[in-house]
């Protein structure tokens, strides 16, 4: 059982595994909240159970790779090769883990291990050490984990993230109160999680929001935003619809997935420059995808140093 990440596009295999998977913990009155996917995936999830902060899954990481560094003769013998070789990669935060490292965290943080491996099946004890205290994830599509919440854990976080978001708004941006109002009481049917209308925000991965959206953007230059007054410093802005829906206290916004997919997206861009960069030369024709429609182009310059390429569109007879 490894744990790492999944490719940038599901399969409607993955999507159809996920979805039994989310109904079945609804039954159960159970909640799947993404984490990132990548190679931390299950020290995220430990570092956000029992530390109370997703962000320290590195220092999580370090741990676990001490503690069994000092307790080698326990672990050795289910390690394959060179047992220094598999400490010096498993401190690679990109460094896929499994069994041996959930055994390890049980042992130091003291809970044991409940995995939900397959819908419509209770949780598997990968670890049997009999502690009071219990995380619990879920294994999907063979590389990746999720935590597992009660339902009732994400309608407290959703309330207070509402707070912390009104505060924010309000004392630190200083927007209208009325405004701040008026995205509170916002809902989406395609955001309901139980029969009590207790609702959780779509992920990145499941939403067509732009994941580069700002916290703000001026009058008129977005459909998804609604209008606010901005104490002080001018009139006219609008909120997006992430922050919207973070104020909202039936709402969730899984705000590390969000950070995560952001920053992927990111990568994606600056890989996709790097590459334009070392394939194309001056003179090369191409396709330019501009405000959802594609046009013949022609390399004009290609920047040094992987830097980004400038295109002629004949149709605009313009450059981008």
């Amino acid at each position: 059982m490894d744990g790492g990440g999944g490719g940038s596009v599901k399969s409607t295999e993955e999507k159809g595994a996920e979805k039994l998977m989310d109904d079945y913990l609804k039954s159960l009155g159970l909640h799947r909240k993404k984490i990132a996917k990548d190679g931390s995936c299950l020290f995220r999830a430990v570092a956000e159970q029992v530390l109370h902060c997703q962000s320290l899954h590195t220092k999580v990481r370090a741990k676990c790779v001490e503690f069994l560094k000092e307790n080698r003769e326990s672990y050795e013998a289910f390690i394959e090769g060179d047992f220094e070789d598999y400490l010096f990669k498993l401190q690679d935060p990109q460094q896929w883990v499994g069994e041996v490292e959930i055994n390890a965290l049980a042992v130091m943080y003291k809970r044991d291990f409940l995995i939900f491996q397959e819908a419509g099946k209770p949780a598997v004890n990968i670890t049997d050490n009999n502690f009071k205290d219990k995380v619990r994830l879920c294994f999907l599509n063979g590389n990746h984990y999720d935590s597992v919440y009660l339902v009732s854990h994400i309608k407290g976080a959703a309330l207070c993230q509402s707070i912390l978001y009104e505060l924010l708004y309000d004392n630190v941006f200083q927007v209208d109160r009325s405004s701040l109002g008026s995205c509170q009481r916002m809902s989406r049917p395609a955001d309901l999680l139980s029969d009590d209308s207790m609702n959780v925000c779509l992920s990145s991965d499941d939403s067509d929001l732009d994941a580069g959206e700002p916290l703000w953007v001026e009058n008129g230059t977005s459909t998804t935003t609604t209008r606010y007054n901005q104490r002080g410093r001018g009139r006219g802005r609008l909120l997006p619809e992430r922050v919207r829906r973070s104020l909202n206290p039936t709402l969730f916004r899984n705000v590390e997935y969000d950070v995560w997919h952001k920053s992927k997206r990111a990568q994606q861009k600056m890989d996709y420059c790097i590459a334009a960069g070392m394939q194309f030369t001056v003179g090369d024709r191409c396709q330019v995808r501009l405000e959802g429609r594609s046009y013949s182009a022609t390399i004009k310059e290609v920047s040094p140093n992987n830097g980004p390429v400038s295109v002629y569109l004949e149709e605009l007879a313009t450059r981008k």
